[in-house]
Formats: C-alpha cells, structure tokens, sequence
C-alpha cells in the first residue's frame, strides 16, 4: 500500500522539524526541551464550536479542560492524556479533536489536563496528577465504566500506567483505553528499535544502519529519558512492557505508524492484553511515523482515526 502524497509530506515535515535522534540534536545543536515546548504558547485562547461549552477548571491543583455539549449530553467522558515525550504540556492541537470525540462517545464530555513535566518535575509526578484527576472525575459522579481513556506516545505510557496503579489499588478500571503510538519501553529491546532506526523520520535517521547495542547507548543518553529519574528502565512502572497483565484490565485499542521505532512497544502490548484473555486491537499505518493520527489533514490520518472513533462508539455501544 503506497503513502500519499499528503502523509509524504507530513513525515519529511516531522524529519526535519520533528527529529529528536540523539545524533541529529548533537550536530544541529537543538534544544530537545525548546523545541518540545515551543508550540506551547500558540492559540491559547479556544473558543469551542457552537452548540459546545468550554471551560477550565482544577483537579486537585492539576489544570483541567472540560468540554461538553450544551443539551442533549451523555454520562460518557473521554478523557486525554497528552503525548510529548513527558516533557511538553498540552498542545492546542489536541483541543481539534474535542467535537469528534464527543460525538464518538454519544455526547460525551471531554476532559484534558496539564499534568506536572520534566525537567522539573519527574517520575510520578505525572501519574499523581493522572490520579489526581481520575479522583475529581469519580468525585463529581462520573463513573469508571463511562470512562474511556486515551493517550499518545508518553500519553499512551501514562494510560497503561493509570490502569496499572488502578489495578494496584483494586480500583475499577475504565471502560476502554485508546493508545496512539505508545512509548513503553525505557530499554529499547524492542525489535523495530534497530529495525525501523533507518525509516523512523523521529527518532531515527535515514538510510543508517546501526548496531543494537549503538541504539541502546545513543538511546540511554537521551533527553527524552530525563523524565524517568534515576528509577529502574526495567520496572514496570517504568517500562510497562515487562508488566504482568491479568483479565482485570479492559479491552484496548493500540495504534503505531509502521515506519515508527516504537511499533514494537505497541505490537507487545497488545500480545500481553491478548495472553491474559482481554481484547486487544492493534491498528498500523503503514509508511506511518510516531503518533501519526493526530495532525488529522491527511488521508492516512483519517482513516487511523475512523478506526479509532469505531472502536468508541462500539464500547459505548
């Protein structure tokens, strides 16, 4: 299946603006927390479609954005946890998606939150909001089988980690989660690691080949790991690659670009969710790159979208 011209263009936009390979920031000298951060301040102000409300609010002292419609709503929530490497804060662009999720979970409400990023603040503090946040919900009525979570890259990590301590505290979990491109593992071991590194336009480089044990040491040395602190790469938590999954958890929808080092991540997750009897649905774009689905515009782009709205309204079904 050929890529179009559109999701073409799109990944030489993401190689050359996107590029975050440890090599690639050394010679052009970037500044990984700068540039992730550096769409932050745009289109601060939403102004939501007509027929919707949109307001902010606080989740225990963690930022929150509700968005709902103005009649005829659900007791359904979406609720996003932003990608961004754990680094980045909430980017506008997620807001685009606010409409088409809402109608997806038959007009249910959509919830975002800023959680707490690095450098400043690591390990756990983002999945202490993530609870944080989960509690306000609860608190305010909703209830967890109304629930759907969804994630992309660190979002999606955060999503598996959220269901996690869910399980831990013998909490009800969600009704569903949903996963774009979810960043899973702190050791690299994964296959697609070393095998897509020569066609990964963001975090790997064209046309290089590379030993396993280079990416793993180029990958160690990363600024995308400062998150992670001095914590164990093999802890669950951590990785949830090597977590244990029983039949507690709920059914998953897991995409991945099919060009992304990270597809191996996605790909083992969902064996583990399918070992423990769960249903798990794996979705690849083929050509794709990380978390592809958000820019919307192009056609390989909305179709991973169509899939994921389908997989919504079925478990809302």
């Amino acid at each position: 299946m050929s890529v179009s011209i559109r999701g073409k263009l799109f990944s030489a936009i993401a190689r050359a603006a996107g590029n975050v390979n440890p090599i690639v920031v050394k010679e052009k000298k970037k500044n990984v927390v700068k540039d992730l951060r550096s769409m932050e301040p745009l289109f601060r102000h939403y102004f939501p479609p007509i027929g919707y409300r949109f307001e902010k609010s606080d989740s225990d002292g963690v930022p929150t954005e509700i968005f709902r419609p103005k009649k005829d709503g659900s007791e359904n929530v979406i609720l996003v946890l932003h990608g961004g490497a754990y680094i980045s804060r909430m980017m506008f662009y997620y807001r685009l998606l606010n409409k088409r999720y809402s109608k997806a979970s038959g007009g249910g409400t959509v919830v975002h939150f800023d959680y707490r990023c690095a450098p400043e603040y690591r390990y756990p503090c983002a999945l202490e909001d993530t609870m944080k946040v989960w509690n306000r919900l609860l608190k305010d009525g909703y209830s967890p089988e109304n629930i759907i979570i969804v994630g992309d890259s660190a979002g999606g990590h955060l999503c598996v980690n959220l269901m996690m301590k869910l399980h831990d505290l013998h909490m009800a979990q969600p009704r569903a989660a949903v996963m774009m491109s979810p960043w899973l593992d702190m050791t690299a071991s994964g296959k697609t690691y070393m095998e897509n590194y020569p066609v990964d336009p963001v975090f790997g480089i064209k046309g290089k080949t590379i030993q396993p044990e280079e990416v793993r040491d180029l990958l160690m040395s990363s600024e995308l790991y400062m998150w992670l602190g001095d914590n164990d790469r093999t802890d669950p938590y951590i990785s949830p690659v090597f977590a244990e999954i029983d039949d507690s958890y709920p059914p998953i929808f897991v995409s991945a670009g099919g060009n992304e080092m990270l597809l191996s991540d996605a790909q083992t997750l969902v064996k583990k969710w399918r070992k423990a009897g769960l249903r798990a649905e794996l979705y690849v774009g083929e050509g794709m790159f990380h978390a592809f689905e958000i820019y919307q515009i192009f056609p390989e782009a909305k179709k991973g979208l169509q899939a994921i709205f389908a997989f919504i309204r079925e478990m809302y079904a």
